[in-house]
């Protein structure tokens, strides 16, 4: 009796260890709630899907029959980009599903306010958040840092803040947010530190201002496009300034509110700290753009001459006249010379490459 217990109990656990197993290995298509609800009937002991997974259907209101899924190896989309889940409120459902092999994608769900019951911490591609007319914040991808593939946030009417992202470090791949009416702010995005491709920041009315991506290397930028964001005024943040001293691919900035209406207002304002009691720009400076030396020609009698990085902090200064000026110790970017005596000023602009 005793070994036929033993042999009852090892066989219980070798068959909960085969139903543990992964499953349905070209992925899984739900267009209706009785087929979320009779998810673990169909596929018993199933938590990780090793295909596709696709969620779409007027008649889904709630993703309860999926909540033993820990895994998705491939894409996990919630909605496409023509059909979404209109009576889905919430993601209750998903609380242990914690890795998707590809993209996670949630589009087109017009009720849904709230990535809350996601916890998810691994995604093996791209992040889509797109026509969610309901959804006001990202709370929910807070386990997410890094993101391999594109990051796009779009056509979200009612999404206020990105909130939810404040630990993404990375992307791998472009970086896009527009089209999002009522957004106000990027401050959430603090902690990013590097992108994978382009910078596309466009038709978010109202934006007022890029701060919370003033920690992207502005290396790991390879385009960048700012326009039709008609409330955006405060471009000059750090990795913005640093991109367009030394860019790095194609620049496309036009439209926003005064102050960044162009690639050159936005320059202008980089150079924050730099004295605003200025003259007009009464002496020539050659070459410019310039790479080792410099010369200046002026009629008046200035005293001194200092030179600005686009941050506003001096990092030259001698006395004038002089006849040349050695820059080559500066790194290639955009300056700003000022020559003063005791009454005036006066300054321009100086590109070092």
């Amino acid at each position: 009796m005793k070994k036929l217990i033993l042999f009852l109990i090892s066989t219980g656990i070798i068959q909960n260890v085969a139903n543990s197993q992964g499953c349905l290995p070209d992925g899984i298509t739900f267009s209706t709630q009785t087929e979320i609800d009779n998810f673990q009937t169909n596929y018993p002991g199933c938590t990780e899907i090793e295909g596709d997974v696709l969620i779409f259907g007027d008649n889904i209101t709630n993703l309860q029959g999926l909540s033993v899924l820990t895994a998705v190896d491939g894409d996990f989309d919630i909605g496409t980009g023509n059909y979404g889940n209109p009576n889905l409120t919430n993601l209750s459902g998903l609380e242990n599903l914690m890795v998707i092999g590809g993209d996670l994608y949630i589009s087109n769900n017009h009720s849904l306010a709230s990535l809350n019951s996601l916890n998810v911490s691994s995604i093996g591609n791209g992040l889509v958040i797109m026509e969610n007319i309901s959804l006001t914040d990202l709370h929910g991808l807070d386990n997410i840092n890094y993101i391999p593939g594109y990051f796009l946030i779009s056509e979200n009417s009612q999404l206020e803040t990105l909130e939810g992202l404040n630990n993404l470090t990375s992307t791998g791949n472009d970086f896009r947010i527009f089209t999002n009416d009522i957004l106000h702010d990027l401050a959430a995005l603090y902690n990013l530190t590097s992108i994978g491709g382009k910078l596309w920041i466009s038709w978010n009315d109202s934006l007022t201002n890029l701060n919370g991506l003033d920690n992207i290397n502005s290396n790991s930028i390879n385009n960048l496009e700012i326009y039709e964001n008609h409330s955006l005024s405060t471009c000059e943040v750090q990795s913005i300034c640093e991109y367009l001293a030394n860019p790095n691919g194609n620049i496309d900035i036009h439209d926003n509110d005064y102050g960044c209406m162009s690639q050159s207002e936005i320059e202008d304002a980089c150079a924050v700290g730099i004295s605003n009691t200025i003259s007009n720009n009464d002496f020539i400076i050659y070459p410019n753009p310039a790479k080792t030396e410099i010369s200046l020609d002026n009629n008046d009698s200035f005293t001194k001459c200092e030179i600005f990085n686009q941050y506003g902090k001096m990092v030259l200064q001698q006395t004038y006249p002089t006849n040349k000026i050695d820059i080559s110790k500066l790194n290639q970017g955009i300056y700003f010379i000022e020559l003063s005596s005791n009454k005036t000023k006066t300054r321009q602009k100086l590109i070092i490459n």
